[in-house]
């Protein structure tokens, strides 16, 4: 099967893990790049042409496809520039950086006919889909609740290569949060009401660099998240997951999942249960469960060319994304307001 044609809009720190893993992919054939820092970006990728605008880009290169890895504030106009030139789009998370933004991003794709994939790739590890497979399975029993954290520390080099994350729109919650609350809504299944709260003396940005999250499931389950990019700890998904070389691999694992028949370290899966039926005077046992260990880009680029062949159906839409953009943006409101937001009417009114 011929290969798809694809362009990447910015060149930064996630465009070039895009770049990367495009350049050896079976599906796709790069065809450009648009970055504001043309000439930095060309010297690196001899052969490949670049430009400065991406309008310019698409008009001239004419992709299938374009993966958008610019700043969160430009999501909304390079996803909408796609769509109406017909061109299919991975959209970096968040799919926009607001909810009024997504909302007329989710009217032109409907318009344009074009195939979306937020670019949420955890979804596309293999302990992922394993961990959901435990779930169906009953291995745990009905979730009572879950506990994360995530919290490492982030260098003065990271802001100072990219100053539109400490403004609104990025941030630890819009950067990071999202993954994790994207990870348990796609797990444990959707979250119906937040609280929260946030600080910011760390870094004294206007976004925060610490926020705690009170979570309430569909399912009646409950859980706790706490998130900083300025402390030090082993215990991030990346680092439990080892999925790339620039996250060093800890061992670690960042959530307990608590069912009524087990409990679950993740993302090591070790799988805590009675021997017997569920009783506090007998030992609780670990048995680990062994996942392949898969490149959740590599996965997410095979899928991504399934879904615009027609030989699958996006794994997460835009208006998918947009869910998981309600619920964190609500986490955010929470942490300020101190009031409970009910997410499930939020996202009932937004689509």
């Amino acid at each position: 099967m011929s290969q798809l044609t694809i362009a990447v809009i910015g060149a930064g720190l996630i465009g070039k893990k895009h770049i990367a893993h495009i350049l050896k992919s079976p599906d796709f054939r790069l065809v450009a790049i648009a970055d504001v820092n043309r000439d930095a970006v060309a010297a690196l990728y001899p052969g490949v042409p670049v430009f400065a605008d991406s309008r310019e880009m698409m008009d001239e290169a004419k992709p299938q496809a374009v993966i958008i890895a610019s700043p969160n504030q430009l999501h909304a106009e390079n996803a909408t520039d796609c769509a109406r030139r017909g061109i299919h789009c991975i959209i970096e998370k968040p799919v926009t950086d607001s909810v009024e933004s997504a909302q007329a991003l989710l009217a032109e794709i409907e318009k344009s006919g074009i195939k979306t994939l937020v670019g949420h790739h955890r979804r596309h590890h293999q302990q992922v889909q394993l961990f959901r497979e435990a779930l169906a399975a009953g291995l745990l029993g009905a979730i009572v609740g879950v506990s994360g954290i995530w919290a490492t520390y982030k260098p003065a080099s990271y802001y100072e290569a990219g100053p539109w994350r400490k403004l609104k729109g990025g941030g630890v919650l819009l950067i990071n949060l999202i993954h994790e609350i994207d990870f348990l809504r796609f797990t444990l299944g959707e979250i119906v009401t937040v609280s929260g709260m946030s600080a910011h003396r760390q870094r004294g940005f206007e976004v925060p660099d610490a926020a705690c999250a009170s979570l309430e499931f569909a399912n009646g389950a409950l859980g706790t998240f706490f998130i900083t990019d300025s402390g030090v700890s082993p215990w991030t998904m990346e680092q439990g997951l080892g999925e790339a070389p620039e996250f060093p691999y800890s061992g670690q694992s960042s959530y307990r999942f608590i069912g009524a028949k087990g409990a679950m370290e993740w993302p090591e899966m070790r799988l805590w249960t009675h021997a017997g039926e569920p009783n506090w005077n007998t030992p609780v046992l670990a048995r680990e469960l062994h996942p392949a260990t898969i490149n959740p880009y590599d996965a997410q680029l095979a899928h991504f060319a399934d879904v615009i062949r027609g030989h699958a159906h996006s794994l997460q839409t835009a208006a998918d994304g947009l869910k998981t953009l309600i619920a964190t943006a609500a986490v955010s409101e929470a942490a300020v307001s101190g009031a409970r937001i009910d997410v499930a009417q939020r996202i009932a009114s937004a689509l």
